[in-house]
């Protein structure tokens, strides 16, 4: 095996699962096994800390591919193009290798950086409609708007001995696994 034949299949294979790895995420496949490697927490970190942190960051897919891909296209292009020595090749197609994995490895920890998780919307002190009477002891409906959108959810009277009758108005008094625990509106004001 010549070193261009090397470098064309480096290049095919970091490409081609580059690709596939593209059109799976648009058909939510996943690959077992291998994900981005995501590290938490601020600054801070010492040289060698950021150095493992680097180094554990290489070895998952999109690295690998991305690896993979800049060392074969750099390589192909040198060894057809150039009259450089293949030792030199084979090391300006692994510092491109590196520099593309690094790359991909920042991209993905800036993208992580910003992402947040959801929180909870405030719910409680809400006031909404029963759409299903909750009977004693049982589960309902309530229909309610939040940000200005429609919403419905579970129900249940907060005391449970008490039913309440369909388009009943009500407030929320806590929300608990996706089930609002309310009160009559007039019975909270009366309090």
């Amino acid at each position: 095996m010549t070193l261009s034949t090397l470098f064309l299949i480096c290049f095919l294979v970091g490409l081609g699962v580059s690709a596939v790895s593209l059109f799976s995420s648009f058909l939510h496949l996943h690959h077992g096994g291998f994900h981005f490697h995501h590290h938490g927490g601020g600054g801070g970190h010492s040289l060698v800390e950021n150095s493992s942190e680097l180094f554990g960051s290489l070895f998952n897919l999109a690295a690998i591919t991305m690896f993979l891909a800049w060392f074969g296209g750099v390589g192909l292009l040198l060894e057809e193009m150039t009259r450089l020595a293949a030792g030199v090749v084979v090391v300006i197609a692994g510092g491109a290798g590196l520099t593309g994995a690094a790359a991909i490895v920042r991209l993905v920890r800036a993208l992580r950086s910003r992402e947040h998780p959801l929180q909870p919307i405030q719910l409680v002190g809400t006031i909404g409609k029963l759409t299903i009477p909750i009977r004693e002891g049982g589960t309902g409906e309530i229909v309610y708007t939040v940000d200005g959108r429609r919403r419905c959810s579970g129900a249940r009277s907060d005391d449970t001995k008490r039913p309440i009758a369909r388009d009943t108005e009500v407030v929320i008094t806590r929300y608990d696994k996706g089930i609002a625990y309310v009160c009559e509106f007039d019975r909270m004001i009366a309090r």
